[in-house]
């Protein structure tokens, strides 16, 4: 059984040995390639329907998911993830697990931001349902909307968000 291994950890392995990227998607079908907007960045895609972006000094890694070539959740444990997916016949749901939520989209763009108290989603494009992890609580979010979620039992409340607050989250992706 393999262990474990942030991939920020291991992107960072790879790199450092000068291994090729190719050797990474061997094991989950995910492969890092440069960002075209910012070339000493990278990006993991998994396959032609998923793209992930990390923010500096985010952790999260993929679920060892027994033999699975795509992977259909990541594990985000601190930081910011924009994710691009576009469903397939094969795989038409992916999830983004956290302390506080889990955010399972449907075919979009989004952004999922964790801190020590909150879970917070933007969707830029699509829609996304966002979930406290226990399940009882859950809210559908469209292009423009997000959501904040807290260790809490109360509702999810959906809003459209400040442009300053969109502008600086995206600013961590170098949009």
């Amino acid at each position: 059984m393999m262990k474990r291994v942030p991939f920020t950890a291991l992107a960072a392995i790879v790199m450092l040995m000068g291994a090729p990227t190719k050797m990474l998607g061997e094991a989950n079908g995910c492969v890092l390639v440069s960002d075209n907007r910012n070339p000493s960045e990278k990006i993991l895609r998994c396959g032609s329907g998923l793209s992930i972006r990390n923010a500096p000094g985010t952790r999260y890694r993929l679920p060892d998911q027994a033999g699975q070539r795509q992977p259909t959740e990541v594990q985000l444990d601190s930081g910011a993830l924009m994710l691009e997916f576009t469903p397939s016949k094969n795989r038409r749901t992916f999830q983004i697990l956290t302390p506080h939520a889990i955010a399972a989209v449907r075919g979009t763009r989004w952004a999922v931001e964790v801190t020590s108290d909150r879970t917070s989603t933007l969707v830029i494009s699509g829609k996304v349902e966002v979930a406290r992890r226990s399940g009882r609580r859950r809210a559908l979010l469209h292009a423009g909307e997000g959501a904040d979620v807290t260790a809490g039992a109360g509702p999810i409340v959906v809003k459209r968000w400040a442009k300053e607050r969109v502008d600086a989250l995206l600013a961590r992706f170098g949009e």
